[in-house]
């Protein structure tokens, strides 16, 4: 490790950064004097989507705050930044236009490289170009996460992902209990018990009931009957219950769509505004234009 003592503040304040840490004394010296030093108040906007990208920023002290407008023009973080990380290298290596807006959270002191010396840095230096690299790939790991879980959800796949075995279960039972095939079948099951104990077990065995396991009011009957009551009314609340929720995220979702679909609206309409603004400052120019002529002609 080079002693950094005998560098210069500047020199010493970039060599704590991660791409920078490679370098030798001397360098991080004729790299001090490349650097530029940009302070920036909290809630103050350092750049913004799609303006040009002319340098890249290395943070000091402070924090800075990387978003972007979503489609519900709602603002996303995709970052938060912290002293020894940069920003803005994107729209620096491929000479495009910002793709977020940065804003720093409180009173920010920050590097500023050009986009020129900063690619002449990563070609002069493989090391930190790789470093880089891994930067970018983890941010862009970071970003595709909060993309997939802000993406459009279908509701009926998600609740059947969550469900639990119970859960299922209480779904089957009630989906089974409220259809004609368990009327028929229960409506078959308790005439056949009555008629079986009543016409064919009487004529069975001795005595008066002859072998009748269950005569007439049929008092076992009526056991089973209200313990399938009492079972199948909580079974079939959960499966109610299930049902609520999914009816309340497919609300939600409706919400979500509609909001999105006005504010498209009221941004089309807002176009479309501008667009006879501008149309009635033409016609308004053309007949200046025509009247002058018309003048000059006369």
């Amino acid at each position: 490790m080079p002693d950094l003592s005998e560098l210069t503040e500047e020199a010493q304040s970039l060599a704590r950064v991660p791409i920078f840490r490679r370098l030798e004394p001397h360098e991080l010296e004729r790299l001090a004097r490349e650097v530029d030093q940009v302070n920036f108040k909290a809630g103050e906007t350092i750049f913004n989507e799609h303006d040009r990208g002319d340098s890249l920023y290395v943070v000091e002290t402070g924090s800075v705050r990387i978003w972007v407008f979503d489609e519900d023009v709602k603002e996303v973080t995709l970052a938060e930044l912290k002293p020894g990380d940069f920003f803005g290298e994107l729209a620096v290596l491929d000479r495009g236009e910002r793709s977020s807006s940065a804003t720093a959270i409180v009173d920010t002191h920050l590097h500023r490289l050009s986009s020129d010396d900063f690619q002449s840095f990563l070609m002069e230096h493989p090391d930190a170009s790789i470093d880089v690299i891994c930067e970018i790939a983890a941010r862009m790991r970071q970003t595709n996460q909060l993309v997939s879980q802000r993406t459009a959800r279908n509701i009926n796949v998600e609740m059947e992902e969550r469900a639990t075995i119970g859960q299922r279960i209480a779904d089957r039972v009630a989906s089974f209990g409220g259809s004609w095939t368990f009327i028929i079948i229960y409506l078959s099951f308790l005439v056949g018990w009555m008629a079986f104990n009543t016409f064919v077990l009487v004529h069975y065995g001795h005595g008066e009931g002859g072998a009748q396991f269950d005569p007439y009011p049929y008092i076992l009957l009526n056991l089973m009957l209200s313990m399938t009551a009492a079972l199948q009314a909580p079974i079939i609340m959960m499966s109610q219950n299930r049902a609520a929720e999914k009816d309340r995220l497919a609300a939600e979702q409706d919400f979500k769509v509609n909001l999105k679909s006005e504010l498209m609206l009221e941004e089309l309409v807002r176009k479309q505004r501008a667009r006879d603004v501008q149309m009635d400052q033409l016609n308004n120019a053309l007949k200046v234009l025509q009247t002058s002529v018309q003048k000059d002609e006369s």
